[in-house]
């Protein structure tokens, strides 16, 4: 047994082990660092620098719990799930067998996003700092708009280098914002091809509204790299998924997965009160198409989460699913779980959303027909401080 084994097996030893704080991180477009994408910087902090991550206490205290059965309170997204028997990000075994070397990192390139999805806010998407500007729901002291992950940090780009030329790192995850149409996604490209480090698996978080950027062809630019994956999000299917994300459009994103259609090696949907209503059209459209859908849990904002529901909603939705498997699955692990309900909270924000954007909650989705009284009840919503998920 090697000194890499026995050093993995004693860490694995502790029921709370994952191996991301050794082989991961995860720089913000800020510069902010953590081990994972889950673990936003701006409710954990960890160093608002590379330097300041790897020197500081809070990596050495979180690695420290991790290894000694010590739940510790940064990775609280993954406890919950795993109550829930949900999959988690957290990450039991490295995927390359290594020690403390950095294998993968996750870049969130800056904020730059067309969309404005309901369950987003001004952090993840310029066109939500615009709408945010009009009814400052938000608590959002900064305006990152111009900001880059590579502007905050500009040792990160020499650092990805030494990685690659090193074969430790292996994967770089990128998201936004939305990456594809953005300045900082053909800087890192174009660094990367100029320098020799196209042998490298690259992940894209994408919206695939756009394949073009500039005088950019993504494609052209791909075919440098050993490998490109695109996991694709697409929250449910039809007018249901186009009310919760302002922006999208299904003859684009249909158009666009058939010209990227080998890169794409995943449809992702978040499980939230929107989507649960049309899931199973998504499952219908992608068995089609022939595309794989991988499910990830609401958390933030709580009101979204359809474990908020009340019992009649969640009856309804029972139903809806019948005897699907993959359904049931999803009802299981999503849904059926009781949280207190945020019903009121739910009307509220919809209703307040609608006023901006010329939409109808209750149109849209008629299955919340019963609490439309809840929409004369003065408001119970109130500004809101951005948090990452």
């Amino acid at each position: 047994m090697t000194k890499s084994t026995n050093f993995l097996k004693e860490l694995q030893a502790s029921s709370t082990f994952c191996i991301r704080p050794w082989t991961e991180l995860h720089i913000e477009e800020d510069g902010k660092v953590t081990p994972c994408c889950v673990m936003p910087a701006n409710r954990f902090p960890m160093g608002d620098s590379l330097k300041e991550y790897f020197q500081g206490e809070e990596l050495a205290k979180l690695k420290k719990d991790l290894t000694n059965n010590i739940k510790h309170p940064n990775c609280e997204f993954c406890w919950e799930a795993e109550r829930n028997n949900v999959s988690t990000h957290r990450v039991l075994t490295p995927t390359w067998n290594t020690t403390n070397s950095i294998e993968k990192i996750h870049l969130r390139l800056n904020n730059v996003c067309n969309f404005k999805c309901r369950m987003c806010g001004p952090d993840f998407s310029t066109t939500w700092q615009v709408e945010n500007n009009k009814h400052k729901f938000f608590v959002y002291p900064h305006n990152n708009i111009d900001l880059s992950v590579f502007k905050s940090d500009p040792n990160l780009l020499p650092m990805i280098k030494k990685l690659i030329h090193q074969k430790s790192l292996r994967t770089i995850n990128i998201s936004g914002g939305e990456p594809l149409i953005t300045d900082a996604n053909y800087e890192l490209l174009t660094y990367l091809i100029d320098n020799d480090c196209t042998d490298i698996h690259i992940i894209y978080s994408t919206n695939l509204s756009n394949l073009t950027y500039k005088n950019h062809n993504l494609i052209d630019l791909w075919k440098h790299f050993r490998s490109v994956e695109l996991l694709a999000s697409c929250d449910g299917w039809g007018v249901t998924n186009e009310y919760s994300r302002t922006g999208f459009n299904h003859k684009q994103f249909v158009s666009n997965l058939k010209s990227v259609f080998h890169y794409v090696t995943h449809i992702v949907c978040v499980v939230n009160i929107y989507s649960i209503w049309s899931i199973p059209e998504l499952l219908n459209v992608m068995d089609k198409l022939g595309k794989k859908v991988t499910f990830n849990p609401c958390y933030l904002p709580e009101w979204l989460d359809p474990q908020t529901l009340p019992e009649d909603l969640k009856q309804q939705l029972k139903t809806l699913y019948g005897d699907d498997k993959r359904l049931l699955d999803i009802y299981s692990k999503f849904i059926k779980p009781h949280k207190p309900e945020k019903i009121k909270t739910t009307i509220d924000w919809n209703v307040m959303l609608d006023g901006y954007r010329g939409t109808n909650f209750f149109a849209t989705f008629p299955q919340f027909k019963n609490y439309k009284f809840l929409a004369n009840v003065p408001s119970s919503l109130h500004r809101n401080v951005v948090y990452k998920t």
